[in-house]
């Protein structure tokens, strides 16, 4: 690293506040030996008041709504849950198959309890996935939002 990389990384820990009282007063030194890291730092230090006073603008609710009533998010969000979903199920069965493989392979149990058995545990599984779904999407929402005005 050359030592105007140094530098430059430095006056931004320093602007950050991510130097130690040490490290900061030492880089305070060496401000008032430099004019020109002096200058820098002043530069530096408004770029970062202007960066930090930069927010995003809010869209309209209006268009929010045209977003999410278009095709391609439905599509797309659906696609993505269903993927995620059958993925889930998909590990989670796995695991339960060989949680139960002796029990499931063992050919001394009747063949209708070992089905009746592994129908079960997904039956289990699928509902565990679609529940945690409907946690998120209600924890997501906010079951007021459209009786108040905001």
């Amino acid at each position: 690293m050359s030592d105007e990389e140094k530098l430059a990384r430095d006056v931004t820990r320093y602007l950050d506040g991510l130097m130690s009282s040490g490290e900061a007063r030492e880089f305070e030194r060496l401000i008032d030996e430099n004019p020109g890291l002096k200058a820098e730092l002043a530069a530096q230090k408004k770029i970062k008041e202007v960066a930090d006073g930069m927010s995003l603008t809010r869209l309209p609710d209006q268009i929010w709504d045209e977003y999410w009533k278009g095709v391609y998010h439905q599509i797309e969000r659906g696609s993505g849950w269903f993927f995620l979903s059958a993925g889930l199920i998909v590990l989670l069965a796995f695991g339960a198959y060989h949680l139960f493989a002796d029990f499931l392979l063992n050919p001394v149990e009747p063949i209708f309890v070992r089905l009746g058995v592994a129908v079960a545990v997904l039956g289990t599984i699928i509902l565990l996935v679609s529940i945690g779904r409907e946690r998120y999407f209600a924890r997501c929402h906010d079951r007021y939002e459209r009786e108040v005005e905001r």
